[in-house]
């Protein structure tokens, strides 16, 4: 089906089904932008608190990693 067709279906105009499409690609590509970067690799170590595995980076202090466990913990 084109977006024409689907527009029509919908009861729309064509010009309003590619905004609402260009309009979320816009948002997914600013969330891509705020997520984190994943850790991996030998600079990252994993840590189990329960259920929840956390990757985090080797030299994270040591005041830092027990503020998260707690948060992870309490979440």
């Amino acid at each position: 089906m084109n977006i024409s067709a689907l527009a029509r279906e919908l009861e729309i105009t064509p010009a309003q089904l590619f905004n609402w499409r260009s309009a979320a690609a816009k948002r997914a590509a600013t969330r891509e932008r705020r997520m984190p970067p994943t850790l991996s690799g030998p600079k990252a170590r994993r840590v189990e608190v329960g259920c929840v595995v956390l990757r985090v980076p080797t030299d994270i202090g040591e005041d830092d990693l027990r503020r998260l466990v707690r948060a992870v913990r309490e979440a």
